[in-house]
């Protein structure tokens, strides 16, 4: 009977060892921690920092302006704008400019023959009205033209006219000299200076909006006619506040969020969650969150948020003192004893069977016997 009793222990033991690691904790395979960004802190190298673009700017003290945000489109100024067109009707025997093309006052800008009798036939040259740029030519040679058809528009845009729309409850806090920054699509990075010279006669009937005319210098000729531009009118100041630009922000509403460079550590940049204030186009105020002269990533920040924090240094132990959780003392993921049970069982059951077994052989042996 010595075999029934070794594997009644055996089963014994291993059914208390299933219990017992039934009510242990196990900790989470690595990786599977959770989804979403980890708010650790991550270590950007100098290279990467390069090939990322991060641009980096401190908070201070500064101004923070409110404004008013409309949608407008550049349109030449009319005032430094001309059109040719033709006195006579005739045929065009010659085009001497292009779309596009720089042209100066009195240039030729096409030739039109009459239809009156002749040998040869009159022809009427016209030439451009203003200095500027040919901004649509609408003739070729051999074209037919009558009198008054426009034949080309020439337009000066050194200066263009920004023209948004502001809604009936806004109109209060527009008024003509007001400072304007301006920003199209085309050049993102660029703000443009301008001030609103004025306003429309009247509202239109169905949008309930009314035209807001803002002169922009154009030195360098970028901003062109028909470009979509988004208005910014200041319309009043503010105290001093801490302040970072825009771009420095990520997140959404309630969760908005920066990032820190360290200043011992160049490499290393924290998330920090921040709470705002006042902003504008260009700045945020920050009320929590940020200290005076701290640099935050304001450019190449988007990638930031997805790469792999760095592992916090560890502290340093005691001699002699065991670290918290070494020895018998495991984390293991939370499996009640009951979820151990089948184990138990199975091993009781082995036992019963090994038993019927061994009982079944020894009755068997004495009837031989």
């Amino acid at each position: 009977m010595k075999p029934v009793f070794i594997l009644l222990a055996l089963s014994l033991s291993l059914s208390s060892s299933a219990l017992a690691h039934g009510d242990e904790e196990h900790e989470a395979a690595p990786g599977t921690e959770g989804a979403g960004a980890s708010t650790g802190p991550i270590e950007v190298s100098e290279v990467a920092q390069r090939n990322l673009g991060l641009t980096v700017e401190e908070a201070e003290l500064r101004p923070v302006e409110t404004t008013l945000r409309v949608i407008g489109e550049i349109q030449a100024d009319p005032e430094r704008s001309g059109t040719v067109s033709s006195r006579i009707a005739g045929r065009v025997t010659a085009v001497y400019a292009q779309e596009g093309e720089q042209v100066e006052k009195g240039k030729r800008l096409v030739e039109v023959e009459s239809l009156q009798l002749g040998d040869p036939p009159p022809r009427a040259r016209y030439a451009s009205p203003v200095s500027g740029v040919v901004t649509d030519r609408h003739v070729v040679v051999g074209d037919d033209v009558e009198p008054n058809r426009h034949l080309f528009e020439v337009a000066d845009l050194a200066e263009v006219l920004a023209i948004g729309r502001v809604f009936e409850g806004q109109i209060g806090g527009v008024s003509v000299g007001q400072q304007v920054r301006l920003r199209v699509p085309s050049y993102p990075e660029e703000v443009f200076e301008g001030v609103v010279e004025r306003l429309g006669g009247k509202l239109d009937a169905r949008s309930r909006s009314l035209a807001v005319y803002v002169r922009v210098a154009n030195a360098t000729g970028k901003l062109r006619p028909h470009m979509r531009a988004t208005l910014s009118l200041v319309t009043g100041g503010a105290d001093l506040a801490l302040a970072i630009p825009k771009g420095a922000l990520l997140g959404e509403a309630g969760q908005l969020y920066a990032f820190v460079q360290d200043e011992d550590r160049p490499i290393r940049f924290e998330r920090r969650p921040l709470v705002t204030g006042a902003s504008n186009d260009r700045f945020v105020e920050v009320i929590d969150g940020l200290y005076p002269g701290e640099r935050v990533v304001v450019e190449g920040n988007y990638s930031l948020q997805y790469l792999t924090p760095v592992a916090e240094e560890p502290e340093d132990e005691d001699e002699g003192t065991a670290p918290v959780g070494s020895g018998e003392e495991h984390a293991h993921s939370g499996n009640p004893a009951w979820a151990m049970a089948p184990w138990a069982l199975g091993a009781i059951g082995v036992a019963a069977i090994a038993i019927f077994v061994l009982r079944a052989r020894s009755s068997r042996a004495r009837e031989a016997r």
